[in-house]
């Protein structure tokens, strides 16, 4: 038998068609896997070209961080230099004055003192705030001198976190990275 005669007879029409369909249907799968393999090429592309770009901007990031607790480490030591010549001064001004000498500060001073330093509002003064309480000048330059460094020492910290965010904004080029 002829493989040709089926598209002559009663089923030629028919037997044209489907080949023609078949063909149609091969052209568009080869052609819808060639678009795909492209589409698929380009993303890979794309995250290839976005993975190179997210490593420069960490390698910037990375970088900015180092000089900003470079400069943190720096800025400490010399705060922790000033405050331990400070505290030796007040240790050294403390023991200097004798006992007879030290002034003792009245409760109201220290219930002021207390209120300011945790940031509230001090209780209602009552009778027993003129009388010398059990702080004396010297308790409270001490006290003082501790709480000017741990204030220092966050407004340190607090300059470093800026300027670690104000870097790594210039190493993204002041864009966000879309994660």
């Amino acid at each position: 038998m002829n493989p040709l005669a089926i598209f002559t007879g009663p089923y030629a029409l028919l037997a044209k068609w489907g080949v023609i369909a078949l063909l149609a249907v091969a052209a568009g799968t080869f052609g819808w896997v060639k678009g795909n393999d492209h589409g698929t090429q380009k993303l890979l592309d794309y995250q290839a070209k976005q993975a190179e770009a997210s490593i420069k901007v960490i390698v910037k990031q990375g970088a900015a961080t180092e000089r900003v607790v470079v400069k943190y480490r720096d800025r400490i030591k010399m705060v922790e230099g000033v405050t331990t010549t400070i505290e030796k001064e007040v240790t050294k001004y403390v023991d200097s004055k004798p006992l007879a000498l030290a002034c003792y500060l009245d409760n109201r001073w220290v219930r002021l003192h207390n209120a300011a330093a945790i940031n509230a509002v001090p209780p209602p003064a009552g009778p027993i705030d003129d009388t010398p309480g059990a702080f004396s000048t010297t308790d409270a330059i001490q006290t003082v001198t501790g709480n000017y460094a741990a204030g220092n020492r966050n407004a340190d910290r607090l300059e470093a976190l800026q300027g670690w965010v104000r870097e790594q904004f210039k190493a993204t080029n002041g864009k966000a990275l879309g994660y």
